[in-house]
């Protein structure tokens, strides 16, 4: 075999530690980031850290651009305790299980989860809790695998995200086939992942950000330790000339870098410079991390003004790509900034991320349509039904097309199904026994 040299110029963007730190910074929760600064703040003697009072306003009009600095009061606490991860998933059961049957398998799965959302018990052991065969819970487990929010019920942090990717329909066969191999993923291993994967290795680097985007323990959202519950990250309220986004900063620290005079002793003025330094980078990241985020949910906002005023069934086609295109983003970027973000709105306390939704191509001339949409017109549809003369799928294609949405009736069956409502047959036959 003839051997042969040659070189290759190629490009390649290299991660640095301080990229990286800005982009964990940029995902931390405000908690997190103060708990961060504060640790900071002790290492460091030119960084000073104190709570703030105000909190910066940008209007949803892109009219008026984004301004800062307006005094409002801060959110101290939100008032009530966040229900228990056990009675958030019960509410969900009580509306998706009808057959006396399924409901108790479904308790026995819930009483089998982690304080992570996690399943803490094998499916052989919940079937034979439940009195049922194996089979029978692995049917009820995939429904409970579909509640809100994506990755609860998993039996592994693989399937675990694997959830969470394809609720946001972005599990593609690479991502899937590295979750498969996590412990390579864990060890940094690029290169056998690539070629697992059949791709470049900046492919493996873009998809290890959006998984690290996910949350690996989803009920850690429900935990009863955790009070007093903080405030939402940012709020939406009307203004005068429509909505208005304001961050909220009642719990993040404000940053002032100190700007002490030499001491005469070279090792300590350079040790002292470098401090400075890292101190004005931690002002900027923490400044760029704001910026971010209140650009991203005034976008969001603005694009979903609708949401606001007529609720969930008038949710827009929009995606993360669409946002971080619209902002020259990267996707990943827009991923980080509204992950376990929550917004205080006129109809309570959701998620940022709430405000995408998956679009539906039309079988006709029509626009394409929120698949999140659809799905709330659907459960609107048998929620209002006659219970004892449920609608078919048909019924609900009609129903559906008579409020001026274009469904067939396999997508009908889907959403159903995804949302664990029992066909029609099944739901007369709960309300016949009931």
């Amino acid at each position: 075999m003839d051997m042969m040299q040659f070189q290759r110029q190629t490009t390649q963007l290299a991660m640095t530690q301080r990229m990286q730190e800005s982009l964990r910074i940029l995902q931390m929760s405000n908690a997190d980031l103060a708990d961060y600064l504060t640790a900071q703040a002790l290492e460091n003697p030119c960084l000073e850290v104190r709570v703030p009072e105000g909190a910066s306003v940008a209007p949803a009009l892109p009219s008026r651009g984004i301004q800062a600095g307006l005094d409002r009061d801060a959110f101290a606490t939100v008032e009530g305790q966040p229900p228990s991860l056990l009675a958030h998933v019960e509410a969900q059961i009580d509306l998706a299980f009808f057959d006396p049957g399924d409901r108790r398998t479904a308790l026995a799965f819930a009483e089998a989860l982690e304080p992570s959302g996690w399943l803490g018990q094998p499916v052989s052991e919940v079937a034979a809790a439940a009195e049922v065969e194996e089979e029978e819970a692995l049917v009820i487990l995939e429904r409970l695998q579909a509640f809100e929010p994506a990755g609860l019920f998993a039996r592994s942090l693989a399937e675990c995200l694997a959830l969470q990717l394809e609720d946001l329909g972005l599990l593609t066969w690479e991502l899937r086939t590295m979750l498969d191999h996590l412990p390579l993923l864990a060890e940094r291993r690029i290169a056998d992942l690539a070629r697992r994967c059949d791709c470049e290795p900046e492919h493996i680097r873009e998809n290890l950000a959006l998984i690290r985007s996910l949350s690996p323990k989803p009920g850690e959202a429900f935990a009863a330790d955790r009070t007093p519950i903080q405030p939402p990250d940012v709020r939406v309220l009307r203004g005068p000339e429509g909505w208005e986004v304001e961050l909220t900063r009642a719990q993040l620290p404000r940053i002032r870098v100190s700007e002490a005079g030499d001491t005469g002793d070279r090792q300590a003025d350079a040790w002292l410079t470098r401090a400075r330094s890292q101190a004005r980078w931690l002002e900027r990241a923490v400044e760029r991390r704001q910026a971010t985020l209140l650009r991203t949910a005034v976008c969001l906002v603005r694009h979903q003004a609708e949401f606001l005023d007529q609720g969930p069934r008038a949710l827009r086609p929009l995606s993360m790509e669409e946002v971080a295109l619209e902002l020259d983003l990267h996707p990943s970027t827009i991923s980080r900034a509204t992950a376990t973000r929550l917004i205080e709105t006129p109809r309570g306390l959701i998620p940022l991320r709430a405000f995408f939704s998956r679009s539906v191509a039309s079988d006709g001339p029509e626009a394409p349509q929120s698949q999140d949409a659809l799905m709330a017109l659907v459960r609107d549809i048998i929620a209002g039904e006659d219970r004892t003369k449920p609608f078919s799928d048909d019924a609900i294609v009609k129903q559906a097309k008579l409020a001026g949405a274009v469904l067939a009736r396999r997508t009908v069956t889907k959403y159903r199904e995804t949302l664990g409502i029992p066909s029609s047959y099944d739901r007369k036959r709960a309300a016949a026994a009931a």
